[in-house]
């Protein structure tokens, strides 16, 4: 199941280009929106592409967008760290082995740079990756001094002209983070994959995304408590005929309630992707989840929403979820769905640091 993870946080990268769809009468492939072809003409890795249909549950968790995994000679794929596949059975990376693949990549292609943005309790390094096209990453630094004029209208005196004329030269940056909660495990490896696939793949719709905003990528938030659970998989997988207990604590001293923290600002993990928000003036905050073998869009939720969020974001809530579930449920996709229990009202989650300060705040269950 953890190969339906890399399609679902794809699509949502991509879900800006869509603009047409088709009826579920037709072939898969010809359903999707247009300009979300991929180019098949490009360099395809048959190994890992069997692989990938081999390790997916069933056909219809997977998409025409990531049933393939595109070849390069001279950037690393995911196996190149791994061994397999992202998402392959009864394997998981420890911290330092995905950030040491997001280093191979980043010095391997100029679309991706790799920075540290902090450290764990313990002493484990966090990071974020950036990933776009090359010109975008040269000048990201005059990019973000745009969006923090932005951010701060006052800085341009509300001058709306001025406004205008930032917007068009900048580009957004979209911010995803994963394995908040340790026993959620697939997020790093997926989002090993979707890093290679942004980087790597020449589809147009890929070329848009690289050249239309900025994706930045802390792959594993929980550092200390990623390590603990790999270490606790792997005695479980010695001892295949005893029973495993579950993690008492994650980081120093939290476990679930770490997604907790946006308000008390205790833990390294919230400061450190806070820290990175704000500074990079990301538009999108999208951490993700594992909680039922389906993909639950729990962003909408159900109102009556926080009268303190601006209406813009309850619109934009509602504009990916519905958009998601439309577009997947169209591709024959089963059990995706948004409309659920949400608390708005909330501010201790992690990705509610993004609504906090006017950006949208994204949440997937997988």
């Amino acid at each position: 199941m953890r190969r339906s993870a890399a399609c679902w946080i794809l699509w949502s990268g991509a879900l800006a280009l869509a603009n047409a769809a088709f009826a579920l009468d037709v072939p898969v492939a010809t359903r999707l929106p247009s300009g979300l072809v991929p180019d098949l003409t490009q360099p395809i890795d048959a190994d890992a592409t069997e692989r990938i249909r081999r390790y997916t549950t069933a056909p219809e968790f997977n998409s025409p967008l990531t049933d393939y995994l595109p070849a390069s000679k001279s950037v690393p794929a995911p196996q190149a760290v791994l061994g397999d596949v992202a998402g392959a059975p009864g394997y998981l990376p420890y911290t330092a082995d995905v950030h040491r693949y997001f280093r191979l990549l980043a010095e391997a292609s100029p679309r991706v740079r790799v920075v540290t943005i902090g450290t764990s309790e313990e002493g484990r390094e966090r990071i974020a990756v950036a990933v776009s096209s090359e010109e975008n990453l040269v000048r990201s630094e005059e990019n973000r001094a745009r969006l923090a004029q932005l951010a701060d209208p006052r800085r341009i005196d509300l001058d709306d002209a001025r406004a205008e004329s930032l917007i068009a030269a900048s580009v957004p940056v979209y911010y995803i983070t994963g394995a908040i909660h340790s026993p959620e495990t697939g997020s790093p490896t997926a989002l090993m994959e979707l890093a290679y696939r942004l980087a790597v793949d020449e589809s147009p719709y890929i070329q848009k995304i690289r050249e239309s905003l900025i994706t930045l990528i802390t792959p594993v938030v929980e550092v200390d408590g990623r390590d603990r659970m790999v270490d606790l998989y792997r005695w479980h997988l010695a001892h295949p005929d005893s029973a495993w207990p579950r993690l008492a604590y994650w980081g120093r001293y939290v476990a679930h309630d770490n997604n907790r923290d946006a308000m008390g600002m205790t833990l390294s993990l919230t400061q450190n992707v806070l820290d990175t928000h704000l500074g990079w003036h990301a538009q999108v905050l999208h951490d993700l989840h594992e909680s039922v073998p389906f993909l639950y869009d729990n962003t909408v939720g159900a109102g009556p929403y926080n009268a303190w969020v601006d209406p813009l974001l309850t619109h934009d809530w509602q504009l990916f979820g519905w958009s998601n579930v439309a577009e997947m449920t169209k591709l024959g996709m089963p059990g995706v769905f948004t409309h659920g229990e949400f608390d708005t009202w909330s501010p201790g989650y992690l990705m509610f640091l993004a609504a906090m300060h006017n950006s949208v705040s994204r949440l997937y269950e997988t």
